[in-house]
């Protein structure tokens, strides 16, 4: 990800790309994505909740998730409502998004903990409470946004070629989100699953790519843990 500015970085530039680039690290050196779909399941079934595999079509799959949140609770009450979010209207950059993203129920609840990670190459933090505290980054890129998480460090793969296999068989398995490999500052390699949409996209465009990504981030944990030490 490129600097917006051209300009020649101040002297502490350095310190806050380092400061950036370690936060970006974190989940990958300790907390994989499988650590924090353990967490959520072992919560969610700790609180007496069961789990119930449902068959819908592509397109309602978030609307099966606000349902589902809704089935959390002792009694049902109410009509399912779509959230409405505003659009875009020109490209969005980091500060109009994080300020839009702060109005959201799920940060105004604290279902989602947003933070703005500043640096040379600022990008915002949300961490899925319901989710085990799962990070997912958003990032602006010129004409692109990127949402992406690291799935798992390739050093925790058992069997690395099995797992390339798998994961390059897998595309229809995970709309809108790709599997890559990332080699961080640190000659880190990971795999990092991402889904990259317009910078001029709506404000409920954006919303979907994330929830979405945590899905099929709980969905590959789940396709690929046996891969997994």
């Amino acid at each position: 990800m490129k600097s917006s500015s051209p300009s020649t970085p101040s002297p502490g530039a350095d310190t806050d790309s380092t400061r950036l680039q370690g936060e970006r690290l974190k989940p990958s050196v300790k907390k994989p994505s499988s650590f924090y779909m353990k967490q959520m399941r072992a919560g969610l079934a700790a609180a007496g909740y069961v789990k119930h595999e449902t068959w819908v079509l592509p397109e309602n799959r978030s609307l099966l998730k606000q349902m589902e949140k809704q089935l959390r609770q002792p009694i049902l009450a109410g009509s399912f409502m779509s959230e409405n979010f505003m659009s875009a209207g020109t490209n969005w950059n980091i500060d109009r998004l994080f300020t839009a993203l702060q109005a959201l129920d799920e940060v105004v609840s604290k279902d989602i903990t947003l933070s703005l990670v500043q640096g040379s190459e600022s990008s915002i933090k949300l961490e899925m409470n319901d989710f085990g505290g799962l990070p997912i980054y958003i990032a602006v890129v010129g004409e692109q946004i990127i949402v992406d998480t690291v799935l798992v460090d390739a050093e925790s793969i058992n069997d690395v070629a099995t797992f390339n296999d798998a994961v390059l068989r897998s595309r229809e398995m995970f709309p809108l989100s790709s599997i890559g490999i990332e080699t961080m500052p640190n000659g880190q390699v990971v795999y990092n699953m991402f889904g990259a949409l317009s910078s001029d996209s709506s404000l409920t465009n954006i919303v979907t790519e994330v929830k979405t990504l945590v899905d099929n981030v709980q969905r590959a944990s789940e396709a690929f843990e046996r891969f997994f030490n």
